[in-house]
């Protein structure tokens, strides 16, 4: 699910560097159904969570966003709060939440005068957890780098992602079994013949995936991820 949100994530993350273009047109012209909801909640720590909605036509690949006229508008209820989404971006629309915690259910609603209210868009956020600082200094030729987080074994989808100056990124999928190596090798230095030190991020997410309304377009979706990450320094 996680790959599924970054790809439909790609063009409006580095439009510039992929050569995309955004287009945008109004939501009078789309009905209801030509819609992709694209609707993540993303926690970075135990009482707090964003939601974040992406509205687009064409699918959830396409370049083309639609913004909210007309009186539509989109709202998100948590932890008894309701609160209405602003625009952070032509066709992106966000809310931030307090006093929420794991199995805390968020619901989105995309409310329209003229047209067909989506109402049945629903997620629980997962269960938050505490990433391990990884052992630092440790070399990415010959020692395995070895990632913990407790508490573990929810059965959500665990991703882990690394990134730094002098690594390529990596990511991989992994079980929520508390710990996942990443054996000696895998991080692939840049720098050719001359691989420096750095110091790298590690990324490790926990999702769970909740309900789109049918009425949306049928690649719409609804994931919910606690955040969690660390840096260490790395050696060749």
């Amino acid at each position: 699910m996680l790959q599924r949100s970054a790809l439909a994530s790609l063009c409006f993350i580095g439009l510039s560097a992929l050569g995309c273009s955004k287009e945008t047109t109004s939501s009078s012209n789309i009905k209801t159904g030509g819609i992709a909801a694209l609707i993540d909640v993303y926690a970075d720590d135990d009482t707090s969570a964003t939601v974040h909605v992406e509205l687009r036509v064409g699918g959830s690949s396409s370049n083309t966003y639609v913004a909210l006229e007309g009186g539509d508008s989109l709202t998100a209820t948590a932890a008894g709060k309701t609160k209405t989404l602003t625009s952070v971006d032509t066709g992106v629309y966000e809310a931030d939440f307090s006093g929420v915690e794991g199995g805390t259910e968020f619901q989105v609603t995309l409310d329209r005068p003229d047209d067909t209210t989506a109402s049945d868009n629903s997620g629980t956020l997962p269960d938050p957890f505490t990433l391990d600082d990884p052992t630092p200094d440790l070399s990415r030729k010959t020692d395995d780098l070895t990632l913990t987080w407790a508490p573990a074994d929810t059965g959500d989808g665990m991703q882990a992602k690394i990134d730094g100056s002098c690594i390529f990124p990596y990511d991989h999928a992994m079980s929520d079994t508390g710990s996942f190596v990443v054996a000696a090798g895998k991080l692939d230095s840049t720098g050719g013949d001359k691989p420096e030190t750095c110091d790298l991020t590690v990324h490790v997410e926990r999702t769970k995936d909740g309900s789109a309304d049918t009425l949306f377009d049928p690649e719409s979706y609804f994931t919910l991820h606690q955040r969690r990450s660390a840096k260490f320094t790395s050696n060749p």
